[in-house]
């Protein structure tokens, strides 16, 4: 299961990819650069935190239901991924951003599928603090790496095969979390 939540929290770093890709890195000093990049992170972190919190409260009622409550959660976050492939690539769910109080609201935004996968990861037997720690690193290195990445169509085409191909190897593991 190790090698399964390693996967998930790899795929669920790339949410920080179309936020950092906007972040406009040329107009903006290091000090806002690292704040921009310690939000995007630290939304991926506090999202999932709040989800294994969340999910270790009242989870426990649908024990019985584990393998299509994992299906289904991560089905949904497979097809949400495929959709945002499609909006990322118009360059619709890319935000520029300046002004370093605008941080904080994409860095929560993006975050959304790591909550629910928070929820997700009562069923699946593992270590949260190791886990936390992947997420962080995995969500530091591509924040760092998009966002002195130029804006472009090219960019939003890679992130966008980048989100679809995440989200065809969740769908993968959700059928794995059924048929197991």
């Amino acid at each position: 299961m190790l090698v399964i939540s390693i996967i998930i929290l790899f795929i669920l770093s790339f949410q920080v990819m179309p936020v950092s890709l906007g972040v406009d890195s040329k107009n903006l000093n290091i000090r806002v650069l690292s704040l921009a990049v310690l939000f995007l992170v630290l939304g991926q972190v506090i999202l999932f935190l709040l989800g294994v919190w969340l999910g270790n409260r009242f989870l426990h009622l649908l024990i019985n239901a584990r393998q299509y409550i994992l299906f289904g959660g991560f089905f949904f976050i497979s097809v949400r991924y495929i959709m945002d492939a499609f909006v990322i690539r118009k360059g619709e769910r890319s935000y520029l951003i300046g002004n370093p109080k605008m941080f904080i609201l994409p860095s929560i935004a993006q975050a959304i599928n790591t909550f629910l996968s928070g929820l997700l990861f009562y069923f699946i037997p593992v270590d949260i603090g190791k886990d936390i720690i992947y997420l962080a690193v995995f969500s530091l290195f591509f924040a760092l790496v998009f966002i002195f990445i130029k804006f472009s169509k090219q960019a939003l085409s890679a992130v966008s095969l980048l989100y679809i191909l995440g989200g065809g190897l969740i769908g993968i593991l959700s059928f794995y979390f059924l048929f197991n």
